[in-house]
């Protein structure tokens, strides 16, 4: 069986059209599951239940009170999560659903698929994305792409790693511990397109708070 975890925060835009592709993919995952773990103060979760009642997705949404970080999330999630294979993908469209199968299909190369984000930015964007991946590269050694949130592993790596970070860098914690018990992680390109509406969530402070984050999990970690 296949885990599909889902940490949603204020979705109710785009969760509709996202169940309506996870029913899609029912043709060719015979047997999934669909956990979404729900931290927001919009109608998401109630969406969610009623829609997955309608498309006959078998699953859990799991309503939390307060929003408790990204990396609290998955970590929820992993503990409901009874698959073989495990896929994390966030609601936001973002991310093309229908290449779920081929990162499944991957893992029997590997033991983690982490995506590698084909997108256009603007040079900012570029600038700040590239001292990130430099700085994780410096504190962790870290060579690959962290901060893309679609990837998939096996149950093994659910099982034999724990990590500590609740926010949106726990990616960062989770394959530093990869790497040190000799997981196998492969990569696989995806076209990464902006579909959320509103103001940009980048802003002058983000690359100080990117820098805190990522230095109080060094802090911890040996």
């Amino acid at each position: 069986m296949i885990s599909i975890i889902v940490p949603t925060f204020n979705e109710e835009e785009t969760i509709g059209e996202f169940l309506i592709k996870v029913k899609e993919l029912k043709q060719e995952l015979k047997n999934f599951e669909l956990i979404i773990v729900d931290d927001s103060n919009d109608r998401t979760a109630e969406i969610a239940k009623v829609l997955m009642k309608k498309f006959k997705i078998k699953g859990k949404v799991f309503k939390r009170i307060g929003k408790r970080g990204k990396g609290s999330a998955i970590r929820d999630g992993l503990k409901l999560a009874k698959g073989k294979y495990i896929v994390l993908i966030d609601a936001d469209l973002q991310y093309p659903l229908e290449k779920i199968p081929m990162l499944v299909e991957k893992l029997k190369e590997c033991d983690i698929v982490n995506t590698r984000r084909i997108r256009k930015d603007p040079f900012y964007r570029r600038l700040l994305g590239l001292s990130f991946r430099f700085l994780v590269f410096l504190l962790f050694g870290l060579t690959l792409e962290t901060q893309s949130t679609f990837r998939a592993f096996r149950r093994e790596v659910k099982e034999k790693i724990d990590f500590r970070a609740n926010s949106w860098a726990w990616d960062v914690e989770f394959f530093y511990k990869a790497k040190k018990l000799g997981f196998e992680i492969c990569s696989y390109p995806v076209v990464y397109v902006e579909r959320r509406s509103g103001k940009s969530k980048i802003g002058l402070l983000t690359p100080l708070k990117m820098f805190v984050e990522i230095l109080k999990i060094r802090t911890y970690l040996r």
